[in-house]
């Protein structure tokens, strides 16, 4: 049987990490994902954290995740596919801006990384979360205020942009790698049916 790459997508609150360390659980997996491949290379190299995404290569970081991959039966991973650079660059070194600049939102992946991967006998499933801009944005505040989690967009506008960009960039990655995924609406579901419904595709595609 492949090695299999798990990776769960979707905007912030849509519940990627809680579905993330779910699996984990049910499925003996080893959460990593493709954009900490940047952190990991940059602290290997002496790079500030706040530079790794301007500083490491898609290449570099793309091999050094397949080889992360080769080494566990299931790896799974969160990852957003779009990203603000300065932002996101910002927000991964701990410097949490009260107010950040208008930026565009760029894709977050390489998609020759699917390439490597599948010459590596390295399978992929896409899961993508998806939700309304409105209950993301309540999500959010809720999360905040009962542990304090990082509100990433601070105003509706703001969630509206990442959700229009994150599915924008979900359509281009299948469109230009073809490979499986499969999209759960979160908006009306608990954790634990989200949970169910990623297991149930998960177990299909393993066979």
């Amino acid at each position: 049987m492949n090695n299999n790459f798990i990776m769960i997508s979707g905007p912030a609150a849509s519940g990627k990490s809680t579905l993330v360390y779910k699996m984990k659980d049910a499925l003996d997996g080893f959460v990593f994902k493709p954009s900490l491949a940047y952190i990991e290379l940059a602290k290997i190299n002496g790079i500030s954290i706040d530079k790794a995404f301007f500083d490491i290569t898609r290449d570099i970081a793309s091999d050094y995740f397949c080889e992360i991959c080769k080494q566990h039966k299931i790896v799974i991973g969160d990852q957003h596919l779009a990203m603000q650079h300065y932002k996101d660059s910002m927000l991964a070194s701990s410097n949490f801006d009260t107010v950040f600049p208008e930026e565009p939102y760029i894709s977050t992946i390489d998609y020759n990384l699917f390439d490597k991967l599948s010459n590596k006998q390295i399978k992929t499933l896409l899961i993508y979360l998806k939700a309304s801009p409105e209950i993301l944005f309540e999500r959010a505040y809720q999360r905040h205020l009962n542990d304090g989690t990082l509100i990433r967009n601070k105003t509706l506008k703001e969630v509206i942009e990442e959700v229009e960009a994150e599915y924008y960039y979900f359509n281009q990655l299948i469109n230009k790698t073809g490979i499986e995924n499969y999209v759960i609406d979160t908006d009306n579901r608990s954790s634990d049916e989200v949970l169910g419904n990623a297991l149930q595709k998960v177990r299909k595609f393993r066979r």
